[in-house]
């Protein structure tokens, strides 16, 4: 693994260690488990949500609710791009339920559903605070300029931002990332929405229109901001080989009983699976790519400012 410098090698450092403390996934099934206590349901737009005490610890319990068999896959997406938030430790962990397992907060027996721990802070639309009208959403347009000013407030939402271009999150929202104000940290959740939109390709696009922009003039602080963005990149790329995130979507696939032959398994659900599995060979191919226009960006655009009179340890 590459030598990651300042603010980017320190965190990094912190995330991992928290990461071999809290191992990759909950494996809360693979044993016997405690007495569960009922603390609350909800009903979402989308999902059941049940919160319950096991032991000392707090869950939730998360089943999708539409009758479109195929939204179920997202249960798969969501615990694979938990694994990957962990390399950052900066998600809750996220663990499948299989079929046809009677577990609290399951109403449908015959479906998947997800557990995961519960998120530290508030989610930021039910709080007051700076990331009021923050907005990294990427949604099926990629990138944008804006999204630095945000980035540039907190070194954590410009590794979030670049998880969630790697993994294709386009539904990244201020419902959907909790903040503690007492720790001054941040928790990403519900990311079943990945490998939609190839977001690394849309990334691509949108970087190479800026390169090209004669007009465009980055200033110092969204090229610092810019350079993270490309090392959380970097990191995630060497961590996460394509082929080792699809073992690991297979893995949470079969758990939740997506089986050929089954019930489940029929001819929409094989070809979300086999889509979801092609994003993920695609747009890391894309990343790839992407490392390098940032690149050139970063070094035109330093160089634009080096000639306005900006001394070169400015960047430092």
């Amino acid at each position: 693994m590459k030598i990651y410098n300042n603010a980017l090698g320190l965190v990094l450092f912190f995330s991992l260690l928290c990461g071999q403390q809290l191992d990759a996934r909950l494996e809360v099934f693979d044993g016997e488990y405690g007495e569960i206590e009922l603390l609350n349901t909800l009903k979402a737009r989308f999902c059941y949500i049940v919160f319950f005490k096991m032991g000392r610890e707090h869950f939730l319990v998360k089943q999708k609710k539409s009758d479109f068999l195929r939204k179920i896959v997202s249960v798969v997406r969501d615990s694979t791009t938990a694994h990957l938030a962990e390399s950052f430790g900066i998600a809750h962990r996220v663990d499948v339920i299989p079929a046809h397992k009677k577990f609290p907060g399951k109403p449908r027996l015959d479906w998947p559903a997800t557990i995961h721990t519960v998120a530290p802070g508030k989610m930021i639309k039910a709080q007051n605070s700076e990331y009021n009208r923050m907005n990294i959403k990427q949604a099926n347009i990629g990138f944008r300029r804006e999204m630095l000013h945000w980035m540039a407030k907190h070194p954590v939402l410009t590794m979030i931002v670049a998880l969630d271009t790697f993994s294709c999150n386009h539904d990244r929202h201020r419902g959907n990332l909790f903040y503690e104000s007492k720790t001054d940290s941040f928790c990403a959740i519900d990311m079943d929405s990945a490998w939609k939109y190839n977001l690394c390709s849309l990334a691509c696009k949108n970087f190479s229109a800026m390169l090209h922009d004669r007009h465009l003039r980055l200033s110092n602080k969204e090229i610092k901001t810019l350079k993270l963005y490309k090392e959380y990149l970097e990191f995630l790329i060497d961590k996460h080989h394509p082929e080792d995130t699809i073992a690991m979507y297979d893995y949470f696939a079969e758990k939740a009983g997506f089986v050929k032959g089954t019930a489940l398994y029929t001819q929409k659900v094989e070809l979300e699976l086999e889509r979801n599995r092609r994003m993920i060979r695609e747009s890391y191919k894309d990343v790839q790519r992407l490392i390098g226009i940032l690149e050139q960006l970063i070094k035109v655009s330093k160089k634009q400012l080096k000639s306005l009179g900006y001394s070169h340890y400015y960047f430092l």
